[in-house]
């Protein structure tokens, strides 16, 4: 389990099956358990369908909890909105080594293509990049590198996940609130995606003179291994969604490791965000490592984020 950067993503899904049969084919492995009242209450799960699904990959680093609920429970993001449409989890990032292969795979799984591949260069790294959507309007991200090769980076067919992105209103307002956790930019972009770069984002038709964009990745360590990866569009900004703090089907919480969550806790309600607040720290019976003390806030455009006490 990561011990810098978020360690758990959090997906609220009518899905539960068609998901579980893609990580599971992927490899992951499954730990089921009883949705119970303290876990359904912090993340707003007044539905619940079935067990609680936690899916790991031996020796992975990044583990995801499902919460199964209802169909009739709203998106946290609308299926038909444009990618750069500010407002809570847009998507989570995953490798591969085989882009055409991905895209099969990522249909007979329950996935359809948002964005197809296409390769572009950004800096000196060539990349192959696609985005995928399924049915809770879960948008993930698949990328293979062309060049140069991946150093100190190996997984079978694809990797877990790695990276997570939120489309914001203001880069440099949302960096200014994760830096109260830890997390420093270590990638910085501003100006056009090179190439058909503009296609992932969906600003293939705006003037290239203004599809600038701000693409800013954070992480305590400077990882590409836990972050958060920041994208706004100054020329052409798009109404924000209203995100609900709790409840709501879909990317519903990155889940982070503190080293202190009491002085987190303490150092976030001593600052400008702490209307921001959506749990107060206390201890919650929650699954697996998540069982110990914890708080939850959400970032300036409603990406939530929960923190937890992490073990020796």
């Amino acid at each position: 389990m990561r011990l810098k950067g978020f360690s758990h993503v959090v997906i609220t899904t009518a899905h539960a099956d068609t998901l579980g049969g893609f990580f599971s084919a992927l490899g992951w492995q499954l730990q089921t358990q009883t949705l119970n009242e303290a876990s359904a209450a912090f993340w707003g799960v007044t539905d619940p369908l079935g067990a609680l699904q936690r899916w790991q990959l031996p020796e992975g680093k990044c583990e995801v909890i499902l919460l199964p609920s209802s169909a009739e429970t709203p998106l946290l993001r609308s299926m038909n909105c444009p990618v750069t449409t500010p407002g809570g989890i847009f998507d989570i990032n995953m490798r591969t080594d085989n882009s055409d292969w991905a895209s099969e795979f990522l249909e007979a799984h329950g996935w359809r293509e948002l964005v197809p591949p296409v390769a572009w260069q950004f800096g000196e790294v060539e990349t192959k990049e696609g985005l995928f959507i399924q049915d809770d309007g879960i948008v993930l991200a698949v990328m293979q590198r062309l060049h140069p090769p991946l150093q100190g980076v190996s997984f079978d067919r694809m990797s877990d996940i790695f990276n997570s992105t939120q489309m914001v209103t203001s880069v440099e307002h949302t960096l200014a609130f994760l830096r109260l956790f830890g997390f420093e930019q270590f990638v910085d972009h501003r100006g056009p995606l090179p190439g058909e770069g503009a296609k992932v984002l969906q600003l293939e038709d705006k003037p290239v003179e203004t599809a600038h964009v701000r693409l800013s990745i954070a992480h305590p360590d400077a990882a590409m291994d836990g972050s958060i990866e920041l994208i706004d569009v100054p020329a052409h900004p798009l109404p924000p969604i209203d995100v609900p703090a709790r409840g709501g089907r879909g990317l519903r919480a990155l889940c982070i490791p503190s080293e202190n969550a009491a002085i987190a806790y303490e150092q976030f309600m001593a600052s400008e965000w702490s209307d921001k607040l959506i749990h107060p720290l206390a201890h919650r019976q929650l699954p697996g490592p998540l069982n110990t003390t914890t708080f939850s806030v959400a970032a300036p455009d409603g990406g939530r984020l929960d923190f937890y006490q992490c073990s020796d």
